[in-house]
């Protein structure tokens, strides 16, 4: 994820996003306040608008195309097995160690860890609560059910789950990640692998109200012992 392979995935996810928030062609995209994201170790405000039918194109094509050298000989791990699994965890790992303990990788890890974490691929029509393949209760696992979700190409996914503001930019937590409007939670949007994935999880003040919650549980299971 620190690698200049990762930067221009991340580029490519970032890209797409814009297009998506600004289909004017005549936007200036250095504008854009979805460009302005401190997380990022590219410059993008240097990139030109597009237009909508380009963003189509654009996401339609990015399971099909977008891959890499290390990929080109070995296809990407399937999504409900541990080595999918495994390589996501590597990745956010690694992200950790770049962005410090207070972001959005935080965040996804320790979802991973506590088995919160969602990975849904809406153009095969699948999404599968991820988990830790180093976790005692999952060793020997190597694979799962996914669930089924409706099957769309990312440009409709994303329009109808990233949360807007009244300026109609995409909401932001702070720690960079998106809103998913259907359920509130947490959303990131970029690649394991050589593949798309769009990724959710719970936001940090309902993890505090359901941790504050078993609390008083216990608490109560306590006093009723």
């Amino acid at each position: 994820m620190v690698s200049a392979l990762t930067t221009t995935r991340l580029l490519s996810s970032q890209m797409a996003l814009q297009l998506l928030q600004t289909p004017d062609a005549s936007q200036d995209s250095s504008d854009d306040p979805l460009l302005d994201d401190s997380n990022s170790s590219s410059d993008l405000s240097s990139l030109p608008s597009q237009s909508q039918a380009s963003l189509t194109s654009m996401l339609n094509g990015l399971s099909a195309n977008q891959t890499d050298s290390s990929a080109a000989s070995q296809s990407d791990p399937d999504m409900t097995s541990s080595s999918f699994m495994d390589l996501l965890k590597q990745n956010l790992q690694d992200a950790v160690k770049s962005e410090g303990k207070g972001g959005q990788a935080q965040a996804m890890l320790d979802a991973l860890d506590n088995g919160t974490l969602t990975v849904s691929d809406p153009t095969k029509g699948v999404s599968i609560q991820a988990w830790d393949v180093d976790a005692d209760s999952e060793q020997g696992t190597t694979s799962k059910t996914a669930d089924t979700i409706p099957t769309t190409d990312w440009n409709d996914f994303l329009k109808a789950h990233l949360e807007r503001g009244s300026d109609a930019t995409f909401v932001k937590n702070a720690d960079g990640s998106f809103v998913d409007k259907t359920t509130g939670n947490e959303a990131y949007f970029g690649q394991v692998g050589s593949q798309y994935y769009y990724i959710t999880w719970p936001s940090a003040s309902a993890a505090s109200d359901t941790s504050a919650s078993n609390s008083e549980v216990s608490a109560s299971e306590e006093t009723s012992a």
